[in-house]
């Protein structure tokens, strides 16, 4: 008993001890840049690198705000520029056309913004603690370990002299098997009173990508420039119908996807085109449902919407694979694509039509 009670207070003190001493190296690394009262201080930092990859020289702009805001900017020779933009829990790109993205890719983007993660360390990575002691880039580094915006487990390395950072390692957001990419900060550049990133390394599979952040200033950005267009809110309601589509189809509930129809919706396919009835269209859906079990109802690839500049009409490409099984237990799987057109009335969304094609 008197054994068991000692394990038991070894492993509840170690562990206090692993969060206090992890708190003692972020308090230090927070003091080592310039301290949290200068770091308050800090609303939006705007950062300009020259870049160098395994596929030759580019450059990338950042821009980073409160609430988690985001603008991620690689500009290459005789390539449209990539603008990857975030407000809160909304993503899109933007070029010739607006277009929603996922939080994944907001997070690579977002993996960029070196300066911002350096004065905001404990809002991209919580639940830090302390795991030891180790050689990261040639130098002796203590050890963190928390998790990232995706949930996953990310390590963060600091010097054991200086307590600056040196550097992290995560997970790919992209990779279905676990790939770390790991970033290594070179140099540390004084601006205002803050002790920034200014030469860094990612390295992942693809190889290595040098950063050098010639300019970076702080408190300069105009808020506007994080404004959600309109288009982006109307993709991403019409993405929300999309999902409800699918779930109609899991749950065997025809009156619901019917309920996404206008009243003249007109369906093309198998060379004709036809303008059903809505309760023919449910009497139809509900007869298919009731004799088959969706296993999947799966886009290929995310779908593309665009949105009119007045955001009153909509169209959608989808690709899409359905597996099913039949009433005797026999599978069935079938490659779909086509295009829906939406039209909003009384702020809501309907689908007017949809022109559909089976892969043979």
């Amino acid at each position: 008993m008197k054994l068991y009670a000692f394990i038991l207070l070894h492993l509840v003190t170690t562990g206090l001890f692993a969060r206090e001493n992890a708190s003692q190296v972020l308090d230090k690394y927070f003091k080592a840049i310039g301290g949290q009262s200068h770091i308050a201080r800090v609303q939006n930092i705007y950062s300009f690198a020259n870049c160098k990859g395994p596929n030759g020289a580019y450059q990338t702009e950042i821009y980073s705000d409160n609430g988690s805001k985001t603008i991620f900017r690689q500009i290459r020779e005789n390539q449209p520029d990539y603008i990857g933009i975030a407000n809160g829990e909304t993503y899109w790109t933007k070029g010739q056309d607006l277009a929603v993205t996922d939080k994944n890719t907001a997070f690579a983007w977002r993996s960029h913004e070196l300066q911002w993660i350096a004065t905001h360390l404990t809002e991209r990575f919580r639940a830090l603690e302390l795991v030891g002691h180790e050689d990261f880039a040639g130098k002796q580094a203590i050890k963190l370990a928390g998790m990232d915006e995706l949930n996953k487990t990310a390590y963060l390395f600091f010097d054991t002299n200086t307590y600056l950072l040196l550097g992290f390692s995560l997970l790919s957001p992209f990779s279905e098997n676990p790939e770390t990419i790991q970033l290594t900060i070179k140099e540390w550049k004084k601006t205002g009173k803050l002790l920034l990133p200014s030469k860094v390394t990612f390295t992942d599979q693809q190889g290595k990508f040098d950063l050098n952040f010639d300019i970076i200033k702080i408190n300069t950005i105009k808020e506007e420039v994080f404004e959600i267009p309109r288009q982006v809110h109307e993709i991403k309601k019409l993405l929300a119908l999309h999902d409800l589509q699918r779930t109609a189809h899991f749950n065997r509930d025809a009156g619901l996807l019917v309920s996404l129809m206008s009243d003249d919706f007109v369906e093309i396919r198998n060379g004709k085109i036809n303008t059903p009835k809505k309760e023919d269209l449910i009497q139809r859906f509900q007869a298919y449902f009731d004799a088959v079990t969706f296993i999947e109802w799966d886009d290929i690839e995310p779908p593309v919407v665009k949105v009119s500049d007045d955001a009153t009409v909509a169209y959608m490409f989808v690709n899409k694979r359905v597996r099913l099984k039949q009433q005797d237990n026999t599978e069935e799987t079938t490659i779909f694509a086509w295009v829906s057109t939406f039209l909003k009335t009384d702020d809501h969304w309907l689908m007017t039509s949809i022109t559909s094609t089976v892969d043979e």
